[in-house]
């Protein structure tokens, strides 16, 4: 193999991983949002059915909906519940409006997976017609320089959010969201009520353990078959 294949291949490589990294991220973020039971352990450790004043089994029913509701499984959020021995909407327009920011947001990830995984699978393929079965060798390394890199950057965002999450939260939603509806009043707004920031700090830390824990098992699966072909190679 020539000089220029080989940096051709770790060019290829390196892209492939780092396909890979936002792919699995974008994973994470989905599995941790839609679990039920991350739901559940949430409103019983910040005691939200007392906060908004709705029984449990109602809360975790309205959370169903919503859920559904950012998958397109719904078409809307008219969703009532007794709520201070009330029988109303659960949602007002302004939470409403902001929800549909949210389900364009789900969609548009999941159509930049679906894009992501179809140039992975290009970018494999490239690999693997230029190195064939070396293809391993070049990803596993590929992985773990960017993986080193990665830890060192989810540390420094772990060391920010933990300083002041609320900025970068607040972030965030500038960068995705064109306008002020996510600004949510704590006393009248339900939605917000049911995941305050504290849900949401919860959810970030949970979304980079899922992610880190992916890549530790693909790491690992990658090392086990770099070191199996280069033994056979022997």
């Amino acid at each position: 193999m020539t000089v220029k294949s080989g940096v051709l291949a770790y060019i290829i490589a390196v892209t492939a991983v780092l396909l890979l990294f936002v792919i699995f991220l974008l994973s994470a973020v989905e599995l941790a949002a839609f679990d039920p039971k991350f739901y559940r352990s949430e409103y019983k450790k910040l005691d939200r059915p007392a906060a908004i004043g709705i029984s449990e089994e109602e809360l975790l029913r309205v959370t169903r909906e919503l859920l559904g509701y950012v998958r397109g499984q719904r078409e809307d959020l008219d969703i009532t519940a007794t709520i201070k021995n009330q029988e109303r909407a659960v949602f007002n327009q302004r939470e409403i409006d902001h929800m549909k920011d949210v389900r364009v947001l789900f969609e548009r990830a999941q159509m930049v997976r679906r894009i992501l995984i179809i140039v992975l699978l290009l970018s494999l393929s490239a690999l693997y017609f230029l190195v064939r079965i070396k293809m391993f060798r070049y990803l596993f390394r590929s992985f773990l320089f960017s993986f080193i890199f990665l830890i060192l950057l989810f540390g420094i965002l772990y060391i920010l959010i933990n300083t002041n999450f609320t900025l970068y939260w607040d972030y965030f939603h500038y960068i995705f969201f064109d306008n002020d509806l996510w600004q949510l009043d704590p006393r009248t707004d339900v939605l917000i009520q049911m995941v305050p920031e504290e849900f949401f700090y919860d959810l970030v830390v949970r979304i980079i353990f899922y992610f880190i824990g992916g890549m530790v098992i693909l790491g690992t699966m990658l090392g086990f078959t770099h070191a199996w072909m280069s033994r056979r190679d022997k």
